[in-house]
This record gives C-alpha cells, sequence and structure tokens, in this order.
C-alpha cells in the first residue's frame, strides 16, 4: 500500500514538474516573441528617424538650388548600395493655382475662365466650377445652379461641412461635390495649391497650361508657344512680342517670368524602408527658399 502510495507520488510530481516546465517554456518563447517585437519596433523606427533626416538633408539641398540658375537638374545619390536618395524639384507655377480663382474674396472671372478652359481642354463637365467655387468662398450661398454648400455635405457618408476658405492642398479637390477621381487624375498634373495668388509662369507652363490663356487657342499654337525661340523669357513684355504669341488674345493679368513656388519630389530608398514625400517650397524676396507644406506620399517597410 505504501510502495503504490508512493509510485502515485511520484507520478503527481512528475506531472508537476513537466507542467512547470510546459508553462516556463510558454513563457520563455511569448517574452522571446515579445522581446522580437520590441527590436522590430525599435529597428523601424529608428530607420524612420534616418529616413527623415535624410528626407531634411533632401529639402535643404532643394534650398540651396533654388538659390542658382540650375535648379532642373534632379539628384540621384547611392551610399554603398544602401541608401539611395533621389529628388527633383518642378516649377509649380507652371501651372494653375486654385487659390487664384478667389481675390480678396471675389471671384477672379480671368482665372475661372482659364480653369474652365483647362476642364474643356481635359473633355471635363465644367458644371464643377459653381462647386469649387463654393468650396473656397467665404458664405455660404450656392452658386446657381450647380454649387454645394453645408447642407449638400451635411448628407455625406460622412457628412462634412463646406471648408470656406482658400484650398490647402489640391487633394482637396476630392471632398468637392461633382469632382470624381477621374476628374481629379486628370487635373491633377496642371493644378497646384499655394497661398494667396500665384501668377502663371509663361516660361514654364506646359502647352496645355498656355492653351489656356486665352480662347480657340489650337492644341498646334499653344505647341508652338511652348517652343517659342525667345525662351526663357526676361520680361513679360518679350513674351507678347513672340511671334508664337502675337494675336492670341491673351490678356496680361496673372502672367509671370518668373516663380515662388517649387515643389521638391524625393524619396530615401534603406533597403526594407522606403520613403516617399514632397515638400513645397516658397522663394522669398531675398532668394532664399523655405519649406511651407511637406507630405509624405508613400512608406513602406519590407
Amino acid at each position: 500500500m505504501s510502495e503504490r502510495l508512493n509510485r502515485a507520488q511520484r507520478g503527481v510530481a512528475l506531472i508537476t514538474v513537466l507542467l512547470v516546465l510546459a508553462l516556463a517554456t510558454v513563457t520563455i518563447v511569448s517574452m522571446s516573441s515579445e522581446r522580437q517585437l520590441d527590436i522590430r519596433r525599435t529597428e523601424n523606427q529608428l530607420r524612420g528617424d534616418q529616413a527623415w533626416a535624410y528626407a531634411l538633408s533632401l529639402e535643404n539641398w532643394a534650398v540651396t538650388r533654388l538659390q542658382g540658375s540650375d535648379w532642373r537638374k534632379p539628384l540621384q545619390i547611392s551610399e554603398d548600395g544602401e541608401v539611395e536618395l533621389r529628388a527633383e524639384i518642378d516649377d509649380l507655377q507652371g501651372k494653375i493655382n486654385l487659390n487664384n480663382l478667389l481675390v480678396d474674396g471675389e471671384v477672379s472671372t480671368e482665372d475661372v475662365n482659364r480653369m474652365k478652359r483647362l476642364l474643356k481642354q481635359l473633355e471635363l463637365d465644367s458644371e464643377v466650377m459653381d462647386a469649387i467655387l463654393d468650396w473656397i468662398d467665404a458664405d455660404g450661398d450656392i452658386r446657381y445652379p450647380f454649387g454645394a454648400e453645408d447642407e449638400v455635405y451635411s448628407r455625406k457618408h460622412p457628412p462634412r461641412r463646406t471648408s470656406n476658405r482658400l484650398f490647402a492642398d489640391v487633394s482637396e479637390l476630392l471632398l468637392v461635390q461633382g469632382v470624381t477621381r477621374e476628374i481629379y487624375d486628370k487635373l491633377r498634373p496642371f493644378v497646384y495649391a499655394a497661398p494667396g495668388y500665384a501668377p502663371i509662369n509663361v516660361n514654364t507652363a506646359p502647352a496645355q497650361v498656355l492653351r489656356c490663356l486665352a480662347d480657340k487657342i489650337s492644341a498646334d499654337q499653344a505647341a508652338s508657344m511652348y517652343r517659342a525661340s525667345g525662351k526663357p523669357f526676361s520680361e513679360l513684355a518679350d513674351f507678347f512680342k513672340d511671334e508664337a504669341v502675337e494675336g492670341r488674345g491673351i490678356g496680361k493679368h496673372g502672367l509671370s517670368v518668373k516663380s515662388t513656388f517649387f515643389l521638391l519630389s524625393g524619396s530615401v530608398d534603406m533597403g526594407r524602408a522606403r520613403l516617399r514625400f514632397e515638400s513645397q517650397l516658397q522663394k522669398r524676396a531675398d532668394s532664399m527658399a523655405i519649406v511651407i507644406r511637406r507630405a509624405r506620399s508613400g512608406w513602406l517597410r519590407g
């Protein structure tokens, strides 16, 4: 009897030991997994911080490059095959600033007409102009017949309100009544958003934008204006004297031969960490440039 009891006790003790070992193993594995996750999170955070440090260095490069005349040349740097940096500067004022549509709170008729010509050229319905203007004007009155104010947006899912201020970013167009993804994708290469009024730079504007400057400018005529032999024009008067421009009925309003707004498009590739970003820069009167907006357009981790 005593011997059977001892064997039972030893069996219970063995099971207890096995349970303790199993619990210890589970605990150790769990701790190890959490430790691995902590290491991975820390690694990703460090890589992210390092990528943004590289991005800031590319911004400094752009600020310096804009002080000279060779800012159009893109940058590509590779460090021992582990880090690759790319950067390119574009002149935003070769496009149409959405915030030109209102000047001192009032509709700028000439700029609205240019926007309508762009929509027509892209085979888009100009009806969206009423809603675009309602989005940025300060009042709550709906423009007839295709405008939209709070009473329209409050019925959306999810509901929202009209901005009633100038565009902070061109992507806001997607919030405007009637602006579909298709419309946005077609407009996006030719429009941008900058604070205040920014004239179109005729030296850097593509043919599609130059064609919007007046009625009845054909695609071929706009292409000739883009290839004008006098470019880059040092004075706006020289632009109007060019044979490709004379007689096109283009007004002087909102045009320039210089730019103050630029876009830096950059990328940082660090193996498993890849950062894409855009920074908008403004060139001041002293020729120094400052970053006025930045956005991360893509962040991938392998």
